[in-house]
């Protein structure tokens, strides 16, 4: 298996100069830029290393906590936009064995299309799926619960639980402590647009850092940050989970929270393991 280095660089060669074969396979092609810079802000080698990021730190959080990548496992990418973060664990899994599930039909198709694959489905905002149970050895969602809001988080976590083998693997990021300083710094710089939804989605941000430090779930769906389209604002809009809650919340069902503040990543995420026992409704 190549390092990880020579994966990213490989990765960016098939943005840049695709096709690229590994093995004799096509890796998957690149939406537009304009797509990619939409959903990310940013397009090629600059979206790339954001995600190359969150993979590394997910292959050796899984090794860390005892289930270490093998071939025959697999993945489901909850949330996989255009494939941004998926196509980076074809260095561990094989195609057949990665899956994606977005509430944006458009993201679907192109994932079929660019991995040439009919593992993407279209999923509804909230649980449950189609998914058969103990399905997954791993769950991986990048910018999703940085979104989602509590009720939509909940049940989200109930449904990875059931379709997650035993001592599956959940990684998730989520917006972080310093995002409500930079979201405040908008105030006023007139640049309009998201932007400036993100500098008054709190009336008050003092306010929703207290609520953050007490270990408090804090979520906006205020106009401008509460998506489009698919993305309603029943469900979606900016979301921080304190590492308090995460662990309060799902420590019936999941062995703690990992929590992981790369200083690389642009968000905090955590990773879940799943424990064996009856799943309570309330979580």
């Amino acid at each position: 298996m190549i390092s990880q280095d020579e994966w990213f660089k490989t990765i960016c060669a098939s943005y840049k100069n695709p096709p690229v074969l590994v093995d004799g396979k096509k890796l998957p092609v690149f939406p537009s830029d304009t797509i990619q810079i939409n959903t990310t802000g940013q397009a090629g080698v600059n979206t790339l290393k954001e995600a190359f990021v969150f993979y590394q730190d997910c292959v050796e959080t899984f090794s860390v906590l005892g289930n270490p990548m093998k071939r025959d496992a697999s993945l489901l990418d909850f949330g996989v936009g255009w494939g941004r973060i998926a196509r980076f664990f074809l260095r561990e899994l094989p195609l057949s064995n990665i899956h994606g599930v977005d509430v944006m039909s458009e993201f679907v198709d192109i994932c079929r299309q660019t991995f040439d694959s009919d593992n993407f489905y279209v999923t509804q905002p909230f649980p449950p799926t189609a998914m058969a149970a103990g399905s997954f050895d791993y769950v991986v969602g990048y910018s999703v619960f940085s979104h989602l809001s509590e009720k939509a988080c909940r049940e989200w976590m109930q449904e990875f639980h059931r379709i997650t083998k035993p001592s599956g693997l959940i990684a998730l990021t989520t917006r972080g402590r310093p995002f409500f300083d930079y979201c405040e710094s908008l105030k006023g710089k007139g640049f309009g647009g998201y932007s400036d939804a993100l500098s008054m989605m709190f009336t008050d941000f003092s306010e929703a850092r207290k609520r953050y430090d007490r270990g408090e779930f804090v979520h906006s769906n205020a106009n401008g940050v509460n998506g489009g389209g698919a993305m309603t604002s029943e469900f979606y809009g900016e979301t921080f989970i304190p590492e308090q809650y995460a662990i309060r919340l799902f420590r019936h069902v999941y062995a703690g929270a990992f929590f992981i503040r790369s200083s690389e990543a642009v968000a905090p995420h955590f990773v879940l393991q799943k424990k064996e026992m009856k799943l309570s409704r309330g979580c």
